[in-house]
């Protein structure tokens, strides 16, 4: 009897301490939708108190105010730049004045001369300068091509003549030698259309040059 008393006793303490399935999974259920809850009430707040900028927006911004300095950049660089280079100098087209041989009137006495044996080394020297010798007269520059086959040239600009010197031949030709700044000479010889070809020239090169060369040029007649 006794024996069975307790055993009904110790059942009894069994069924008082045991853990059900059910009640367990029903709490546990009950306490994860209570944080669920919990959770998306915080996060309402959150929105509420904190007005939030959609992440295209601020793109779109950073994008524009990036673009915005660049610009400004750009713009004083052109500014800057159209300040600092110098307006740019028209320069006339350069024009021919004569382009040419010397002279023919050259080649008239070496060829009478050439009669006699010593007449011939003269009359070829004429002869070669009419065919090697060319004259280019622009409004920019005096060139002179010589040598043998025209393989020589020698160039001046108007500004570089310091002083001008002439001798006139007979038919309207004759020579002219300029001094230049570094202390050379230009020679051209039997020049055709002499005066015409000379006030072209002075026309060219500097006003006190010209005025010197008419006032007191040395010009002789031959």
């Amino acid at each position: 009897m006794k024996s069975s008393l307790m055993l009904i006793a110790l059942l009894a303490s069994t069924e008082a301490f045991s853990v059900h399935p059910r009640a367990t999974s029903t709490t546990a259920s009950t306490n994860m939708r209570t944080l669920c809850r919990m959770s998306d009430e915080k996060a309402a707040a959150t929105t509420d108190d904190d007005e939030t900028v959609p992440l295209e927006a601020v793109e779109s911004l950073g994008r524009g105010a990036a673009k915005a300095k660049r610009g400004q950049r750009k713009g004083s660089s052109v500014e800057s730049a159209s300040k600092a280079v110098a307006p740019k100098q028209n320069l006339a087209p350069e024009e021919t004045y004569y382009e040419g041989p010397p002279a023919i009137s050259e080649t008239i006495l070496p060829t009478i001369s050439i009669l006699t044996v010593i007449g011939i080394i003269p009359a070829a020297a004429a002869w070669a300068r009419q065919a090697w010798v060319r004259y280019r007269i622009t409004n920019r520059r005096i060139r002179v091509t010589s040598g043998f086959g025209g393989n020589e040239m020698a160039e001046i600009v108007y500004p570089d003549i310091v002083e001008i010197r002439t001798a006139k031949r007979l038919f309207g030709d004759g020579d002219m030698v300029a001094f230049l700044r570094d202390g050379a000479k230009f020679e051209m010889r039997n020049i055709p259309n002499f005066e015409e070809t000379m006030d072209f020239i002075l026309n060219q090169v500097d006003k006190d040059v010209a005025a010197e060369y008419r006032n007191k040029g040395e010009i002789t007649q031959q």
